[in-house]
């Protein structure tokens, strides 16, 4: 199964985040997000997930916009989630992944995440951070998170990345105080520990492939 989680971040407008969400089995939209997504959804006339859900603990969501599209057809579910110990990017992956559970189709499952950058720097970052958390909670899952610029994928321990020829890399690393490694990539990282944000930022890729190796990170790839 394959479902887009829209976070209240900048609404994308790049073609690629665009067609991911039009092409997603189910769309599941943070409260604040869901006034975004039936704008889009009404004037593209696009998006074959006519089941969204609605997940948060319901502060920032417009009760009219749901009536309103519930009228023009969307089959909206709302989930309240009232607990505050999680964020609603939180309580809307949960959700997901609760609902794959209950209806597995076969295929696993893949999340992509979009709307989770832009408007506030620190949700940004704390989204971000929250992408490799997300993946040692739930390693099963194919987790990415798209913008209209890049794309940010969680690593636990290793992996290898398709590319291309001068691609450009940033890798992050959330357990400093484990080695980092790379292969592929234009300036080397051998065994070496990235003790701050900006130590693994700014690569390139030489090839069509490259790996990278350590403890948790966050590699992102610009499009």
């Amino acid at each position: 199964m394959y479902i887009i989680i829209l976070a209240k971040g900048l609404f994308p407008t790049k073609r690629f985040p665009l067609t991911l969400l039009s092409e997603a089995d189910r769309v599941v939209c943070c409260d604040g997000a869901f006034k975004n997504y039936f704008h889009w959804w009404k004037e593209a006339e696009c998006g074959k997930a006519r089941q969204v859900a609605v997940v948060g603990d319901g502060d920032s969501l417009d009760t009219a916009v749901l009536d309103e599209a519930r009228r023009a057809g969307l089959d909206v579910v709302r989930k309240v989630v009232s607990e505050q110990e999680s964020n609603d990017l939180s309580k809307a992956l949960h959700y997901a992944v609760s609902q794959a559970r209950e209806k597995p189709d076969g295929r696993g499952l893949w999340v992509d995440i979009l709307g989770a950058t832009g408007l506030r720097e620190d949700h940004t970052l704390g989204n971000i951070s929250l992408l490799a958390y997300y993946a040692t909670e739930f390693p099963n899952i194919e987790l990415r998170m798209v913008t209209d610029y890049g794309i940010f994928r969680p690593v636990l321990g290793r992996r290898s990345f398709d590319s291309y020829r001068g691609e450009q890399v940033s890798i992050f690393s959330l357990t400093p105080n484990v080695a980092v490694s790379v292969n592929g990539l234009r300036y080397p990282i051998e065994n070496r520990c990235l003790n701050w944000l900006w130590e693994g930022t700014l690569n390139e890729s030489l090839g069509d492939r490259f790996e990278v190796s350590g403890g948790t990170l966050v590699v992102y790839q610009k499009m």
